[in-house]
């Protein structure tokens, strides 16, 4: 039988810690959407869906290796893509997926398991961020 690391609370606390973080940031971007024109939400959304994918790339760049840039450079460039797309064409739903696939795509990087090393905090700040922004454009209750 294996003991639990010495740093599991600690490890609990960053990932709480993170997760309240995202809530918070998640209802202010989309609190933020609400209270725009919805021709200026859409683009607010679409930005906000292109940059958060390059936060990776600055990932990969700071862990140094070849495959992680390459990797992270390549995913930036999608979420980019339906970022543009789903400001150009007005579409919640092609938003709130993108928003949804960058949670799941956070998630695989969730306890340092994806192609990348990232910090600790981040896949559980980013995770819950994505869901509270990507859920409402779904439902129809932004946009």
């Amino acid at each position: 039988m294996t003991v639990a690391p010495a740093q599991t609370p600690r490890t609990l606390v960053v990932h709480t810690r993170g997760m309240v973080v995202g809530l918070v940031a998640g209802l202010a971007a989309i609190a933020f959407a609400a209270l725009l024109p919805d021709a200026v939400a859409y683009v607010y959304l679409g930005a906000q869906l292109a940059g958060i994918g390059w936060v990776y790339f600055g990932f990969g760049v700071a862990d140094g290796r070849p495959p992680a840039i390459a990797v992270q450079a390549a995913s930036a460039g999608v979420f980019l893509a339906i970022g543009f797309l789903g400001a150009y064409h007005h579409s919640a739903l092609l938003l709130g997926i993108g928003f949804l696939a960058h949670g799941a795509w956070d998630w695989v990087h969730h306890d340092d398991h994806g192609p990348t090393h990232v910090r600790t905090w981040y896949p559980p700040f980013c995770v819950v961020a994505d869901v509270v922004i990507g859920v409402p454009l779904l439902a129809g209750w932004v946009l």
